[in-house]
């Protein structure tokens, strides 16, 4: 009998998980923006599950701060003002700021070729078969790669913390308006710091990369969306 209930657990579980990654992918990929009203029989129904892994769902979204659940009413996509959104990445500057300067003290010469094969990757999505959500995939993967090289634990669960908002937040502006090759020779700007094991100047780069978003979203309106 306790087997039983156990796997009754495991398998209510795993519902809440993969609704929370349909959910929270909606989210970062643009299917629902800032107060968009998100039904919890509408994903029950398209996952073929019961409401209570949506409802668990959208609770765990609400403790990461990325929806809104109102009682008696439903659950809503929060809304961020351009100034929250510009916090969100001073802060994540701060991070990444730090991150590229010890992967600078700290870097392999086999870590840097990364980078630089990484950069690549994005350049291509970037100029031959471009896709939203690969840009965001390759763009990731080469932060997280000088996350790493900082050899900080602690450093790297607190910026990966943040990124899920950043494509959220990302979502909601017209980012893709921009030129991203920017992003590529920002990238390689950084990447040479980081080979030079010029601490300062990676740091300084990474903080001037990151204070580009900062600067988009108070610039930039945020598109209207519905509510609740």
């Amino acid at each position: 009998m306790e087997d039983v209930a156990v796997n009754k657990m495991d398998l209510s579980l795993s519902k809440t998980i993969r609704t929370y990654e349909y959910i929270k992918d909606g989210l970062k990929s643009g299917r629902w923006v800032f107060g968009d009203e998100i039904s919890v029989v509408e994903v029950a129904d398209e996952l073929e599950v019961s409401r209570r892994p949506v409802i668990d769902a959208l609770k765990k979204l609400e403790a990461e701060y990325f929806v809104e659940i109102v009682p008696q009413t439903g659950c809503r996509v929060k809304k961020y003002s351009q100034d929250e959104m510009a916090d969100h990445f001073l802060t994540v500057m701060a991070l990444e700021g730090m991150a590229a300067y010890l992967a600078a003290q700290r870097r392999e010469d086999r870590e840097v070729n990364e980078l630089y094969l990484i950069n690549e990757q994005l350049e291509k999505v970037i100029n031959e078969r471009f896709s939203r959500d690969r840009y965001f995939h390759e763009n990731r993967e080469l932060h997280y790669v000088i996350l790493k090289m900082s050899r900080s634990e602690k450093l790297l669960s607190m910026t990966k913390s943040q990124w899920d908002l950043n494509d959220f937040f990302l979502c909601n502006i017209p980012l893709f308006e921009q030129n991203l090759n920017r992003t590529i020779t920002e990238h390689e700007m950084i990447i040479e710091k980081i080979a030079d094991k010029d601490a300062v100047g990676a740091r300084t780069l990474m903080e001037t990369h990151i204070h580009t978003f900062a600067t988009l979203v108070q610039k930039k309106i945020v598109p209207n969306s519905s509510s609740l």
